[in-house]
């Protein structure tokens, strides 16, 4: 969704800490989230085939990664969607719910995320070091992908690296949430 024609390499440890936007420290959150889970699988598979586990050992690991999924990958996405704009009827509607049940469960997580500092939490602190590390495992890593997708790097996309690639923030908003741009030719 941006108006680049160009790829720009983007090393977004150059960036400096409070150019990330919320919406970019979100993204970078999640994407570290998914790598974090889909390391958890692996282990999981791994386990598998060295068939060194007790009984009891498959159900045990699948309820922690299920439990891990749910407590902060879930959470970390539906944080990641209010930041980019997304209504709680939208979020709902994705999971089954009322909007007033995800808002009653997800708000309290969304409002700590807002108050988080720098001096509480390492992705404020250094985003540019988590968005380099989300970059390297979304282009090396092999992370699964649609057949058709590219393995464009997350910090080319990113608000603080606006004024880097030429994309335009606004029209990417827009298009994210199905609003028209006013500002827009397009």
């Amino acid at each position: 969704m941006s108006n680049e024609t160009v790829p720009v390499q983007v090393d977004p440890q150059t960036l400096p800490a409070d150019s990330f936007t919320g919406s970019d420290l979100a993204r970078i959150g999640l994407v570290s989230g998914a790598e974090s889970r889909a390391t958890d699988l692996g282990q999981y598979a791994q386990m598998m085939g060295e068939d060194l586990t007790q009984a009891g050992d498959y159900v045990r690991r699948a309820v922690r990664i299920c439990e891990s999924m749910e407590a902060t990958f879930l959470t970390a996405a539906v944080i990641t969607e209010r930041d980019r704009g997304t209504g709680w009827e939208t979020i709902a509607d994705a999971l089954r719910m009322s909007a007033a049940d995800a808002e009653k469960r997800w708000a309290g997580a969304e409002a700590r995320w807002r108050h988080t500092s720098r001096a509480d939490s390492p992705l404020r602190k250094d985003p540019g070091r988590y968005a380099a590390s989300a970059d390297r495992y979304i282009t090396t890593d092999a992370p699964y992908q649609f057949s058709t997708a590219t393995r464009r790097p997350l910090s080319a996309s990113l608000d603080a690296a606006a004024h880097l690639t030429g994309r335009d923030v606004a029209a990417a908003d827009h298009a994210f949430t199905g609003t028209a741009c006013t500002h827009c030719s397009h």
